[in-house]
This record gives C-alpha cells, structure tokens and sequence, in this order.
C-alpha cells in the first residue's frame, strides 16, 4: 500500500515537475491524483506531505496529447529521466499491440527511486471504454498512452499556479471517481489485503476527498455543488439528471464495502489524518444528501 514517504511534499514536487516541464507544454499539462489532493488540503494536515511516488500528469487537449507526450517524452528522457518499468514489460515496437505498451513512466536522474511521473491523456471525444491506449514513439521504444473515460470531468476547474502548471481540483476529480463507477470496476486490485475491487479504492478517494473538504472549510457544500454543475453543464449539456443519477450510482456502489476503502484511504490521502470509520460513514452519508441536493 502507499505510505506517507518522508521529504516529498506536494509544494516542491509540483515545483521541480514545472521546472522540467517545457514552459511551451505547460499549459497542456493537469498534474491530478494525489499530489494534487496533497496541493488542496495542505492547510488541513499541516502538511504538503505526498503519500505516493506516482506522479500524473494529464496531457491535454486530447487531439494533441500524442504529439505533447512525445515533446515531453523526448526532452525528459533527453535530461536524464529513467524509464521505470513495472511488472517486466519493456518498450513496444511496431508488432506490440497498443493495448500491450507499457505506460511511461520517468524518474528524474537526481530522485533514485523517490518518485517518477506518468504520462495520462484526456480523453478523446466519445471514448465509451473505460481505458483507452494509443500509442506514443521515443527514442527508447515505444509506450502506451492511457486515457480513463471520464479524465475530462476530473481536469475541469483545474488551477493554474505562478509556474504555468495547472492542478485539478478535488471536487472534479471526486466526480470523475463516482461517474466512472455507476457500474462499479470490480478488478481485484493486485497487492493489497484481500485484493478490494478496484471501485473500493476510487470511489473511497472521492469520499476522502469529501472528508477533507469539510474539514477544510464550512462553505464545502455550496462550493462542491457549484463546481459540479459547472463541469456537468459544460461537458454534458441536457444529460444533467443522468449524470446526476450515474454519480449517486456510483457512490451508492461503496456502501458495503466502506471498510475496505476506509482501509485504503488510510494508507493514501487520509494517512495523515487517522479518520475514524465512523466518520468516513458519516463523510460517504453526506456526499450522497450533496449529490442529491444537485
């Protein structure tokens, strides 16, 4: 499971991935994921602590993110960058089945085995799967590409910081989680205790996301059902009220196995809080009374 890693921190991760980062392929980038709930929720844990090694980075606009991952890609492995390669699978060629790449995934030449970024897409338009790969070329090989059918959702609202980056804001990425499991990804996750279906850990992370925001600030309903129906009307204009009713879904999905995600949150973004189960009850009750208030 991922554990709080002492020395990295969310402020001076983002700030060493910017400096790394072509300043002409900034504005393509949407760091999401854990570093940018650490980023978020910093002023609750009194940390900018990251309890993950795994750094993403969504590259968008989808039409072009091949060609911004190859850019990047190039300049990176170019500076030093070090290709990690989990489970054995090596760089593709031209035989390898796109769907049989491996993702890319660079460590920086001054990190060891610290941390690495990884290389995600925005989904293209109509992208009805939940994983999508397409194929990217480097001087190395060639690797996958992977968008998740709902990534559009999780980056929309994303902040810009003084370096040119932008990250995704929680309430966009808790959505993303909760529509991408109206029907609930049930793939044992591989390497944690009982291998939980893979629902249990993402849709846990929008109830953790939810937790923290409340802790955050009293203003966490109003400011939450704002940006939702902000990314709603924007990217599923008329299909409100699906979308609405997907989420709930979703959510809905966890209620038996609530502790089980109360287990994987955590060892992940709540580590540093020591959330009771109570309370996660409590957090997962009243994001379904917010969904429905939508």
């Amino acid at each position: 499971m991922n554990r709080p890693l002492p020395g990295l921190d969310a402020a001076s991760l983002l700030q060493r991935v910017a400096t790394r980062v072509p300043a002409s392929l900034r504005a393509h980038v949407v760091v999401i994921g854990s570093i940018a709930t650490a980023w978020a929720f910093r002023d609750v844990s009194g940390t900018h602590m990251v309890a993950t090694k795994d750094i993403d980075l969504l590259l968008r606009p989808a039409v072009d993110a091949v060609t911004t991952a190859e850019s990047l890609g190039k300049e990176l492995l170019e500076d030093g960058w070090e290709p990690r390669y989990p489970n054995g699978i090596a760089p593709g060629n031209a035989a390898t089945p796109d769907n049989e790449l491996p993702a890319l995934r660079l460590s920086p030449p001054d990190a060891g085995d610290a941390w690495f970024v990884e290389l995600l897409a925005e989904p293209p338009t109509g992208q009805v799967a939940r994983k999508h790969w397409r194929r990217i070329h480097t001087a190395t090989g060639d690797f996958g590409l992977p968008s998740f059918r709902y990534m559009g959702v999780a980056v929309h609202g994303a902040d810009v910081l003084d370096s040119g980056l932008r990250v995704a804001h929680p309430p966009s990425m808790a959505l993303a989680h909760l529509l991408e499991h109206a029907e609930p990804d049930r793939t044992p996750i591989a390497g944690l205790p009982g291998n939980p279906p893979r629902f249990t850990k993402d849709v846990g992370r929008a109830v953790s996301l939810w937790w923290l925001a409340r802790e955050q600030s009293p203003l966490a309903d109003s400011q939450w059902l704002a940006a939702w129906q902000a990314a709603l009307g924007a990217l599923f204009p008329g299909r409100e009220q699906a979308m609405q009713a997907a989420a709930r879904a979703g959510l809905e999905s966890l209620t038996d196995y609530l502790r089980e995600a109360h287990a994987i949150a955590l060892n992940g973004v709540l580590a540093p809080h020591g959330t009771t189960l109570d309370a996660y009850r409590r957090a997962h009750a009243s994001l379904l009374d917010l969904i429905d208030r939508l």
